[in-house]
């Protein structure tokens, strides 16, 4: 069954490709489904503490691992390019580095499409997507507008070499179905285990300079 919600952006987004390094990154144009489903377990463990995930057989954590997300867009796309100063560690002290960054202006809402196996995993994810306000770096604030019954058709679709569609192309993560909640701790020694997808994102350059892009959804 499916189901879908509304984030209304309030900030300029920035979530940067995971095979990008520190000193230059360019950002995802959308909130990823590895950064959406760790935006609600953090939730749910603020919520609840971690006892229900770490569980063998972890019915809650299956429920946010196996969702399956997909997006409607709308409106322009503007990036900005900029760069920045972060602290590096370097022989024993803190050095200020110069590093190209992006950050995302989207003008409309964004609608996030779950499809999940029955009302109680809807539910359940339904106690914790209201109480979402970032996602990526702490300052993307997005604001809670709904949740909507009957969703709009995907407009981002999975990148197929046979099925030719209009877009820009970027790879985003999600949750392996091999991981286990030690693999989306932060504060355990395992490494995160994530699934790649490239996915075909429905917007073509209408301006651009050295210092900004503008995109726009066909």
């Amino acid at each position: 069954m499916k189901f879908s919600v509304i984030y209304q952006p309030t900030s300029l987004f920035s979530l940067k490709d995971s095979n990008s390094t520190n000193s230059g990154a360019k950002s995802l144009l959308l909130p990823s489904p590895y950064a959406i489903k760790m935006a609600i377990f953090n939730q749910a463990i603020t919520s609840n503490g971690k006892e229900s995930f770490e569980e063998k057989k972890s019915e809650e954590f299956a429920i946010i691992k196996n969702a399956k997300i997909e997006y409607h867009v709308s409106g322009s796309f503007c990036v900005n390019n900029c760069f920045v100063t972060i602290q590096s560690l370097r022989d024993g002290s803190y050095r200020g580095k110069p590093s190209f960054r992006e950050y995302v202006y989207l003008s409309d809402d964004i609608e996030i499409i779950f499809e999940v196996k029955d009302e109680q995993a809807k539910h359940y994810l339904q106690k914790y997507l209201h109480r979402i306000n970032y996602f990526g770096k702490r300052g993307g604030f997005f604001q809670f507008v709904g949740y909507k019954e009957y969703p709009s058709e995907p407009n981002v679709n999975i990148f197929d070499v046979s099925n030719f569609i209009p877009g820009i192309l970027q790879e985003y993560d999600d949750i392996s179905p091999k991981s286990k909640f030690i693999n989306v701790d932060n504060y355990t020694s395992a490494g995160a285990k994530r699934e790649k997808k490239v996915l075909v994102i429905p917007v073509q350059n209408k301006n651009s300079s050295k210092s900004y892009t503008h995109y726009k959804v066909v």
